[in-house]
């Protein structure tokens, strides 16, 4: 996981944009409630939100049309003017406009706003640590380390323990967490193995003269388990829990896992919510919610594409209510679905908090 002094360190990969010319609108109640001033300089990210450009601005989204071209996570530079008519604007700047502001741009906004918001989902972290996908990446490199650190990730579904679990969960957690706590991180971290893969695979495109694919692949990948790690963070920051994880297999393909809990409100025992997605050949895809309450309460939801696995499942409810309880755990409800998972509104939105820097005209 990425903690708040990995956040601050870390560098830019996606260089400031300048736009020049172009005044995107300001509602002066916006201004007031932002504490803007005229000449004032600041520094927002760009999004894309329903196909058209917005600001973050101070944690606030703002419609930015007259931006054209601008990639999701970049950030711009920008001066508030408050025009005669009361009305205010927020007018993109270059570095010739304002003489050293690209000194003074915040490396760190750029990179920390593509990740914070990089769309959800996990499917490039799970193609890449995929047995058959990982075995051709690893093929063409030598590097046992690399194969010894794969086998080491890697569960076994006929062997799955909640020792081997938790094992896994700490790992994912990434070796930042347990530095910053004065421990030795775990061995299985996903994203240092990612990251040593990656350079032994930049290096062999050195010695090509070309890039491959997968590099692209495993970068890719990273950057998804590092916008996991980073909404953690900020999750984390507004009170409440949102952690993404995926487990390799080496008897099975990629199983993602989700944990969410909102904040804690009145005082009734806080809901955690634990979504699982699965694909395999036997049982196609696999959807299943859990939702626990306090510490004894649980509602399961499972939706599955293929008929017989959700028939299964309906004829199991009675032994999987008796092993819970034997678990100390009371099964409220079951339900099976037979279909698809239907998309999820998002129930988390990042503040971004921290994103935009202020300076003095």
């Amino acid at each position: 996981m990425i903690n708040a002094a990995e956040v601050l360190a870390v560098p830019a990969r996606i260089p400031p944009i300048y736009l020049e010319g172009r005044l995107v609108s300001l509602q002066a109640s916006t201004a007031a409630e932002l504490k803007l001033q005229d000449a004032q300089v600041v520094q927002a990210a760009v999004r894309l939100i329903g196909g058209e450009t917005s600001l973050l601005l101070k944690g606030k989204m703002i419609e930015a049309p007259n931006i054209p071209n601008a990639q999701v996570g970049q950030s711009i530079w920008l001066r508030v003017q408050e025009r005669a008519d009361g009305q205010w604007g927020l007018l993109p700047l270059s570095p010739g406009q304002a003489p050293g502001l690209a000194a003074l741009a915040n490396p760190l906004v750029s990179r920390i706003a593509n990740l914070l918001y990089r769309p959800s989902g996990m499917a490039d972290l799970s193609q890449v640590l995929q047995g058959r996908q990982m075995a051709t990446l690893l093929e063409g490199l030598s590097r046992p380390d690399l194969q010894a650190q794969w086998q080491g990730l890697q569960l076994s579904l006929a062997a799955l323990t909640p020792q081997a679990l938790r094992a896994a969960l700490m790992g994912a957690m990434g070796s930042e967490v347990w530095l910053a706590r004065g421990r030795n991180g775990p061995g299985n971290d996903p994203k240092q193995f990612l990251r040593g893969l990656l350079d032994a695979l930049q290096n062999e495109d050195m010695v090509s003269g070309e890039e491959s694919s997968g590099t692209h692949s495993v970068q890719r990948a990273i950057d998804q388990l590092e916008a996991n790690q980073v909404q953690a963070v900020q999750a984390q920051a507004q009170r409440e829990v949102m952690f993404s994880m995926t487990l390799p297999f080496v008897d099975g393909n990629p199983v993602e896992l989700t944990f969410r809990r909102p904040p804690r409100g009145d005082g009734s025992p806080p809901v955690i919510t634990v979504n699982v997605h699965s694909k395999s050949e036997s049982l196609g895809p696999v959807w299943l919610q859990t939702k626990l309450t306090g510490t004894d309460k649980v509602e399961l939801t499972m939706w599955a594409e293929m008929a017989d696995v959700a028939q299964q499942a309906r004829a199991r409810q009675d032994a999987l209510a008796g092993e819970l309880t034997q678990a100390g755990l009371n099964l409220q409800a079951f339900k099976v679905v037979h279909g698809t998972r239907p998309a999820q509104d998002a129930d988390w939105t990042p503040s971004g908090r921290g994103l935009v820097v202020d300076i003095s005209a």
